[in-house]
């Protein structure tokens, strides 16, 4: 059995991780040396390895939807981004004027977003735990009705979806969404009227409700820029380097 990953022992990772990013980071930034440049072949190595695991991370923590242990995965997912984001860090070097600032605002967000969530987030979710809203009131005849017959469509979309699942505890997963996007959309939709009409989040502070959905789009919003990013050095090194040496390694030195 996976234990989980304490608290001490998940803002001791990040702790010692952002700490080495940012005396890495430091050390390159006010180095005149050619291998401190950002795309040295130690740096550009560097930022290639932080990439490499940033991207682990995102499948990593996706290990649950693929019915994989969810704890190992989140292990995987604190190591593997903490490890990453010291690599990006030393990369960047301190070029604050430039497009990387922005990834890494992203992931400094990301990485505080993941914190809080895991402490003072916690603590929330548990005190909200457990109170008397409407959730544990007897619901109004009409919305009886409604959730027997949402009930009843949800099974009849799972039947399509996933005919060995049962409806009291089935979640959408990816191959859902993959093969059968409609479908799994409908379900969804279903979800959310249901946690409405039984007023599961009633209780839930915004940063609650929340908090999950801007960390899915930090994340998105992420690795979006960083395949942008990469793009740009390997195939427009021209317009990168503006007019300016083309040091590193790259593929084309198109300019626009």
């Amino acid at each position: 059995m996976t234990r989980d990953l304490p608290n001490r022992h998940l803002f001791g990772i990040v702790s010692v991780c952002s700490v080495a990013g940012v005396v890495a980071a430091l050390v390159f930034g006010v180095s005149a040396a050619d291998w401190a440049r950002p795309g040295s072949e130690l740096l550009q190595s560097l930022a290639i390895a932080g990439s490499a695991l940033l991207a682990g991370s995102f499948i990593a923590v996706m290990a649950k939807r693929f019915g994989q242990p969810g704890k190992r995965g989140f292990r995987a997912h604190v190591v593997l981004a903490s490890v990453g984001f010291a690599c990006v860090l030393a990369h960047w070097s301190f070029q604050v004027f430039q497009f990387p600032t922005f990834l890494i605002i992203a992931l400094v967000a990301l990485v505080a977003l993941g914190l809080w969530s895991r402490s003072r987030g916690a603590i929330q979710m548990a005190r909200t735990f457990g109170r008397k809203h409407a959730a544990f009131a007897a619901p109004e005849p009409a919305t009886r009705e409604r959730l027997k017959a949402l009930i009843a469509e949800k099974r009849s979309l799972l039947a399509k979806l996933d005919p060995t699942a049962s409806e009291a505890t089935f979640s959408l997963q990816p191959k859902h969404w993959l093969s059968h996007p409609v479908l799994a959309r409908a379900y969804q939709h279903r979800c959310d009227e249901e946690l409405n009409l039984t007023g599961a989040t009633a209780m839930l502070s915004r940063g609650q409700r929340n908090w999950r959905l801007l960390h899915r789009l930090l994340a998105w919003g992420f690795l979006a820029g960083l395949i942008m990013h990469i793009l740009m050095v390997l195939f427009f090194a021209g317009y990168v380097a503006d007019g300016g040496e083309i040091y590193w390694w790259h593929v084309t030195d198109w300019d626009f």
